[in-house]
Protein backbone atom coordinates (compact mmCIF):
# COMPACT_ATOMS: atom_id res chain seq x y z
CA UNK A 1 0.00 0.00 0.00
CA UNK A 2 2.82 2.39 0.89
CA UNK A 3 4.57 1.54 -2.40
CA UNK A 4 1.43 2.34 -4.40
CA UNK A 5 0.98 5.67 -2.60
CA UNK A 6 4.60 6.70 -3.14
CA UNK A 7 4.40 5.71 -6.80
CA UNK A 8 1.22 7.76 -7.27
CA UNK A 9 2.79 10.85 -5.70
CA UNK A 10 5.91 10.44 -7.84
CA UNK A 11 3.88 10.16 -11.06
CA UNK A 12 1.79 13.23 -10.18
CA UNK A 13 4.91 15.28 -9.48
CA UNK A 14 6.54 14.04 -12.69
CA UNK A 15 3.62 15.14 -14.89
CA UNK A 16 2.54 18.21 -12.92
CA UNK A 17 4.26 20.52 -15.39
CA UNK A 18 2.65 18.77 -18.37
CA UNK A 19 -0.92 18.13 -17.24
CA UNK A 20 -2.77 20.53 -14.95
CA UNK A 21 -6.32 20.54 -13.63
CA UNK A 22 -8.20 23.09 -11.53
CA UNK A 23 -11.67 23.17 -9.99
CA UNK A 24 -13.26 26.07 -8.16
CA UNK A 25 -16.49 27.41 -6.67
CA UNK A 26 -17.71 30.54 -4.96
CA UNK A 27 -20.33 33.22 -4.50
CA UNK A 28 -21.06 36.30 -6.60
CA UNK A 29 -22.93 39.22 -4.98
CA UNK A 30 -24.66 40.76 -7.98
CA UNK A 31 -26.64 43.91 -8.60
CA UNK A 32 -28.92 43.63 -11.63
CA UNK A 33 -30.11 46.45 -13.86
CA UNK A 34 -31.81 46.55 -17.23
CA UNK A 35 -35.15 46.16 -18.96
CA UNK A 36 -37.21 43.74 -21.00
CA UNK A 37 -39.62 44.64 -23.78
CA UNK A 38 -42.36 42.49 -25.30
CA UNK A 39 -45.13 42.95 -27.83
CA UNK A 40 -48.88 42.54 -27.27
CA UNK A 41 -52.18 42.87 -29.17
CA UNK A 42 -50.88 40.82 -32.11
CA UNK A 43 -47.60 42.73 -32.21
CA UNK A 44 -49.37 46.11 -32.48
CA UNK A 45 -48.31 47.25 -29.03
CA UNK A 46 -44.97 47.27 -27.24
CA UNK A 47 -44.34 47.42 -23.49
CA UNK A 48 -41.08 47.81 -21.57
CA UNK A 49 -40.47 46.79 -17.95
CA UNK A 50 -37.51 48.10 -15.98
CA UNK A 51 -35.99 45.45 -13.72
CA UNK A 52 -35.40 47.89 -10.85
CA UNK A 53 -38.08 50.57 -11.12
CA UNK A 54 -41.01 48.41 -12.27
CA UNK A 55 -40.22 44.94 -10.93
CA UNK A 56 -38.07 45.64 -7.86
CA UNK A 57 -35.27 43.30 -8.97
CA UNK A 58 -32.11 44.63 -7.41
CA UNK A 59 -29.47 42.35 -5.89
CA UNK A 60 -28.93 38.73 -4.93
CA UNK A 61 -26.23 36.18 -4.17
CA UNK A 62 -25.36 33.88 -7.07
CA UNK A 63 -23.07 30.88 -7.14
CA UNK A 64 -20.50 29.78 -9.67
CA UNK A 65 -18.45 26.67 -10.43
CA UNK A 66 -15.62 26.11 -12.87
CA UNK A 67 -13.15 23.49 -14.03
CA UNK A 68 -10.03 23.85 -16.14
CA UNK A 69 -7.90 21.20 -17.85
CA UNK A 70 -4.55 21.97 -19.46
CA UNK A 71 -2.11 19.61 -21.18
CA UNK A 72 1.21 19.74 -23.03
CA UNK A 73 0.15 18.82 -26.60
CA UNK A 74 0.44 22.06 -28.67
CA UNK A 75 -2.07 21.37 -31.47
CA UNK A 76 -4.90 20.18 -29.21
CA UNK A 77 -6.73 22.96 -27.33
CA UNK A 78 -7.16 22.98 -23.58
CA UNK A 79 -10.65 22.93 -22.06
CA UNK A 80 -12.54 25.07 -19.56
CA UNK A 81 -16.12 24.86 -18.26
CA UNK A 82 -17.88 27.52 -16.17
CA UNK A 83 -21.36 27.41 -14.62
CA UNK A 84 -23.14 30.43 -13.11
CA UNK A 85 -26.42 29.96 -11.22
CA UNK A 86 -28.37 33.22 -11.19
CA UNK A 87 -31.89 33.61 -9.84
CA UNK A 88 -33.78 36.55 -8.37
CA UNK A 89 -37.40 37.28 -7.46
CA UNK A 90 -39.33 40.27 -6.13
CA UNK A 91 -42.80 41.69 -5.51
CA UNK A 92 -43.35 45.33 -6.41
CA UNK A 93 -46.07 47.88 -7.22
CA UNK A 94 -45.87 49.50 -10.64
CA UNK A 95 -44.95 53.20 -10.31
CA UNK A 96 -47.81 55.65 -10.86
CA UNK A 97 -50.17 52.72 -11.50
CA UNK A 98 -49.00 52.52 -15.10
CA UNK A 99 -50.51 50.05 -17.55
CA UNK A 100 -47.89 47.51 -18.58
CA UNK A 101 -47.89 44.26 -20.52
CA UNK A 102 -45.67 41.19 -20.49
CA UNK A 103 -45.81 38.17 -22.78
CA UNK A 104 -49.03 39.55 -24.29
CA UNK A 105 -50.78 39.79 -20.91
CA UNK A 106 -51.77 42.90 -18.97
CA UNK A 107 -50.01 43.23 -15.62
CA UNK A 108 -51.84 44.25 -12.48
CA UNK A 109 -50.47 47.47 -11.03
CA UNK A 110 -50.05 46.23 -7.43
CA UNK A 111 -48.14 43.31 -5.91
CA UNK A 112 -46.49 42.38 -9.20
CA UNK A 113 -44.54 39.18 -8.67
CA UNK A 114 -41.56 38.66 -10.94
CA UNK A 115 -38.75 36.15 -11.24
CA UNK A 116 -35.57 36.25 -13.29
CA UNK A 117 -33.57 33.05 -13.78
CA UNK A 118 -30.62 33.39 -16.11
CA UNK A 119 -28.24 30.49 -15.58
CA UNK A 120 -25.15 30.28 -17.77
CA UNK A 121 -22.92 27.43 -18.93
CA UNK A 122 -19.68 28.29 -20.72
CA UNK A 123 -17.76 25.63 -22.67
CA UNK A 124 -14.40 26.93 -23.90
CA UNK A 125 -11.51 25.53 -25.91
CA UNK A 126 -8.35 27.60 -25.66
CA UNK A 127 -4.63 27.71 -26.37
CA UNK A 128 -2.12 28.63 -23.69
CA UNK A 129 0.20 31.20 -25.32
CA UNK A 130 2.23 31.93 -22.19
CA UNK A 131 2.36 29.76 -19.08
CA UNK A 132 3.96 31.77 -16.27
CA UNK A 133 6.63 32.84 -18.78
CA UNK A 134 8.49 35.68 -17.06
CA UNK A 135 5.58 35.61 -14.58
CA UNK A 136 3.04 36.17 -17.39
CA UNK A 137 0.15 33.90 -18.45
CA UNK A 138 -1.93 34.41 -21.59
CA UNK A 139 -4.73 32.34 -23.17
CA UNK A 140 -6.87 32.78 -26.26
CA UNK A 141 -9.76 30.64 -27.44
CA UNK A 142 -13.38 30.23 -28.45
CA UNK A 143 -16.48 28.46 -27.22
CA UNK A 144 -20.21 28.60 -26.53
CA UNK A 145 -22.22 30.34 -23.81
CA UNK A 146 -25.53 28.65 -23.08
CA UNK A 147 -28.36 30.49 -21.29
CA UNK A 148 -31.17 28.62 -19.60
CA UNK A 149 -34.00 29.70 -17.31
CA UNK A 150 -37.13 31.81 -17.48
CA UNK A 151 -38.43 35.34 -16.97
CA UNK A 152 -41.79 35.49 -15.19
CA UNK A 153 -44.01 38.49 -14.49
CA UNK A 154 -47.38 37.67 -12.91
CA UNK A 155 -49.04 35.11 -15.22
CA UNK A 156 -46.69 35.74 -18.13
CA UNK A 157 -43.58 33.66 -18.72
CA UNK A 158 -40.82 33.62 -21.34
CA UNK A 159 -38.43 30.70 -21.49
CA UNK A 160 -34.71 31.32 -21.87
CA UNK A 161 -33.00 28.56 -23.82
CA UNK A 162 -30.37 29.59 -26.36
CA UNK A 163 -26.63 29.49 -27.00
CA UNK A 164 -24.23 31.98 -28.57
CA UNK A 165 -20.66 31.58 -29.82
CA UNK A 166 -17.98 33.48 -27.92
CA UNK A 167 -14.34 34.45 -28.21
CA UNK A 168 -12.27 34.12 -25.06
CA UNK A 169 -9.11 35.79 -23.79
CA UNK A 170 -7.26 35.67 -20.50
CA UNK A 171 -4.21 37.53 -19.20
CA UNK A 172 -2.52 37.07 -15.83
CA UNK A 173 0.61 38.15 -13.99
CA UNK A 174 2.25 36.69 -10.90
CA UNK A 175 4.06 38.89 -8.40
CA UNK A 176 7.67 37.63 -8.38
CA UNK A 177 8.76 35.67 -5.30
CA UNK A 178 5.14 35.31 -4.13
CA UNK A 179 2.16 33.02 -4.68
CA UNK A 180 -0.12 35.95 -5.54
CA UNK A 181 -1.46 36.44 -9.07
CA UNK A 182 -3.72 38.99 -10.74
CA UNK A 183 -5.67 38.09 -13.85
CA UNK A 184 -8.45 39.26 -16.10
CA UNK A 185 -10.53 37.45 -18.70
CA UNK A 186 -13.14 38.41 -21.25
CA UNK A 187 -15.81 36.55 -23.22
CA UNK A 188 -17.42 38.45 -26.09
CA UNK A 189 -20.11 38.04 -28.76
CA UNK A 190 -21.71 40.45 -31.23
CA UNK A 191 -24.18 39.78 -34.05
CA UNK A 192 -26.22 42.41 -35.91
CA UNK A 193 -27.35 41.30 -39.42
CA UNK A 194 -30.70 39.78 -38.35
CA UNK A 195 -31.07 40.19 -34.58
CA UNK A 196 -29.16 42.90 -32.73
CA UNK A 197 -27.28 40.89 -30.11
CA UNK A 198 -24.23 41.64 -27.99
CA UNK A 199 -22.73 40.04 -24.89
CA UNK A 200 -19.62 40.62 -22.85
CA UNK A 201 -18.54 38.90 -19.66
CA UNK A 202 -15.57 40.59 -17.99
CA UNK A 203 -13.81 39.48 -14.82
CA UNK A 204 -10.83 40.62 -12.77
CA UNK A 205 -9.50 38.66 -9.82
CA UNK A 206 -6.67 38.32 -7.33
CA UNK A 207 -5.62 34.83 -6.30
CA UNK A 208 -3.37 33.65 -3.47
CA UNK A 209 -2.27 30.15 -2.51
CA UNK A 210 -3.22 29.55 1.11
CA UNK A 211 -2.26 25.87 1.42
CA UNK A 212 0.40 23.88 -0.45
CA UNK A 213 0.16 20.10 -0.27
CA UNK A 214 1.99 17.33 -2.07
CA UNK A 215 -0.80 16.48 -4.52
CA UNK A 216 -2.63 19.83 -4.82
CA UNK A 217 -2.74 23.48 -3.77
CA UNK A 218 -5.67 25.36 -2.24
CA UNK A 219 -6.16 28.91 -3.50
CA UNK A 220 -8.32 31.82 -2.41
CA UNK A 221 -9.78 34.03 -5.15
CA UNK A 222 -11.63 37.35 -5.05
CA UNK A 223 -12.53 39.91 -7.66
CA UNK A 224 -15.16 41.79 -9.64
CA UNK A 225 -17.28 40.59 -12.57
CA UNK A 226 -19.53 42.37 -15.07
CA UNK A 227 -21.89 40.50 -17.39
CA UNK A 228 -23.94 42.39 -19.98
CA UNK A 229 -26.44 40.96 -22.45
CA UNK A 230 -28.41 42.81 -25.12
CA UNK A 231 -30.73 40.81 -27.35
CA UNK A 232 -33.35 42.57 -29.48
CA UNK A 233 -35.64 39.70 -30.46
CA UNK A 234 -39.20 40.91 -29.75
CA UNK A 235 -40.03 41.05 -33.47
CA UNK A 236 -37.47 38.58 -34.84
CA UNK A 237 -37.35 35.56 -32.56
CA UNK A 238 -33.91 34.31 -31.53
CA UNK A 239 -34.01 30.55 -30.81
CA UNK A 240 -37.68 30.93 -29.71
CA UNK A 241 -36.78 33.83 -27.39
CA UNK A 242 -39.36 36.54 -28.16
CA UNK A 243 -38.33 39.65 -26.24
CA UNK A 244 -35.95 42.59 -26.20
CA UNK A 245 -33.67 42.30 -23.21
CA UNK A 246 -30.95 44.62 -21.98
CA UNK A 247 -29.46 43.51 -18.71
CA UNK A 248 -26.28 44.01 -16.74
CA UNK A 249 -25.37 42.08 -13.61
CA UNK A 250 -22.21 43.00 -11.76
CA UNK A 251 -20.58 42.74 -8.37
CA UNK A 252 -17.81 41.33 -6.22
CA UNK A 253 -17.17 37.59 -6.00
CA UNK A 254 -15.04 35.29 -3.88
CA UNK A 255 -14.32 31.61 -3.61
CA UNK A 256 -11.84 28.76 -3.36
CA UNK A 257 -10.18 26.64 -6.00
CA UNK A 258 -7.92 23.60 -6.00
CA UNK A 259 -5.09 23.15 -8.50
CA UNK A 260 -3.57 19.74 -9.15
Amino acid sequence: MRYILLTTILVINLYSDFIKAEVGAGGWMVKSTGEIGTTYANDKGYSVLDFEDDLGLDSTLSTYFWANFKHFIPVIPNARVEVTKFGESATENLPNFETKFFDGKKIKDQNVHSKLNLDQIDAILYYNLLDDTFFITADIGFGMKYYTGEIEVDDGSIDVDFAIPIVYGRFGARIPMTNITAETDLKYFKFTPAVDAEMYDFRFKIQATILELVMFDVNLEAGYRVHRLQLMAAEDSFSDFDADIKTEVSGFFGGLNISF
